[in-house]
């Protein structure tokens, strides 16, 4: 039996099925999912909630989630780096943190002094003034620094208000041809439902390991509800950080593509781009990494072709 069919025997959907034999793998494999305990459907509003009445027909940019159910995958970095990919190529774009690590705000370096959206949403103030300028000209509004207790009574809120997000970006007066594109926390969790409430594209993040393998299940059943909507969001899968040196990554990859049904797409590694991101220096503007920018490229033109279903 070859490496990659051993690896289906012991991933695919014949096997291990239940939520704590999933764990019990993620445990073994070094990456355990978030879970709040929110419900796998798309959350409906609660008649009780007092919030604004959205204008549906009002038209909207096009919003890109980047997903994964795992951590250390590089949402951020596939984020930030696409933000300044696509304003490169002519587009206007936000990036917007939904993740309480606040990982944009560290990668990007950015005024302390500026709030984030955890509290601006507490404090009822418009996200217009958490906007910073990020790379390349685009946009960013970070998540900012919140402590434990506010992260949960924000959690806590936010189940309640399904709408919550889309009245946030109805508040930044987006216009049609911007794209607002979205690090969420990996796992299973309030932050991800908003999301994909909202979500015309999902960028599905992983790595060529086993760990990344083992959440495809659980993925199934977070996205299961959002693609039988009739506007469906389109979803890709990324594989990132690929070491093509590495014949187990490799085989991985055609784990991946076994298990899909279709070819993942790939960002290769590259340290240079790594040590731009450590220094808060955007690494486009790095010489001598062209396969990455060329994956980042690639990757950009993706999100730019779904504008056209928005």
């Amino acid at each position: 039996m070859s490496f990659t069919d051993a690896l289906l025997v012991l991933l695919g959907k014949d096997v291990i099925r239940d939520a704590e034999g999933l764990n019990a793998r993620l445990h073994f494999f070094g990456g355990i999912p978030v879970d709040d305990g929110t419900q796998f459907s798309p959350q409906t509003p609660n008649s009780d909630a007092e919030s604004q009445p959205l204008d549906k027909a009002a038209r909207r940019p096009c919003v890109v989630a980047l997903v994964s159910v795992n951590g250390g995958v590089g949402r951020s970095s596939l984020v930030m780096a696409l933000s300044s990919a696509m304003q490169r190529q002519g587009e206007s774009v936000l990036a917007l943190d939904l993740d309480p690590q606040n990982a944009l705000f560290h990668h990007l370096g950015l005024d302390s002094s500026v709030p984030g959206i955890g509290r601006a949403s507490l404090q009822n103030t418009q996200w217009a003034h958490c906007r910073q300028a990020g790379f390349a000209g685009a946009q960013v509004i970070p998540f900012g620094d919140t402590d434990t207790q506010q992260q949960e009574t924000l959690q806590g809120w936010l189940k309640r208000e399904p709408d919550w997000l889309a009245q946030q970006l109805a508040g930044l007066r987006l216009g049609e041809h911007q794209t607002v594109i979205i690090d969420t926390p990996a796992g299973n969790n309030v932050y991800f439902h908003q999301a994909l409430n909202l979500a015309d594209g999902v960028l599905v993040i992983a790595r060529a390991d086993a760990a990344s393998l083992a959440t495809l299940d659980q993925l199934d059943g977070l996205l299961a509800p959002y693609l039988e909507r009739e506007t469906a969001p389109a979803v890709h899968f990324v594989i990132n950080h690929l070491d093509e040196g590495n014949a187990i990554q490799l085989d991985m990859v055609e784990a991946f593509k076994q298990r899909l049904g279709t070819v993942p797409l790939e960002v290769h590694g590259d340290t240079a781009f790594s040590e731009a991101q450590a220094c808060s220096a955007d690494p486009l503007d790095v010489r001598g990494i062209s396969l990455v920018v060329d994956d980042i490229n690639d990757l950009s033109r993706v999100v730019k072709a779904l504008e056209k279903r928005c």
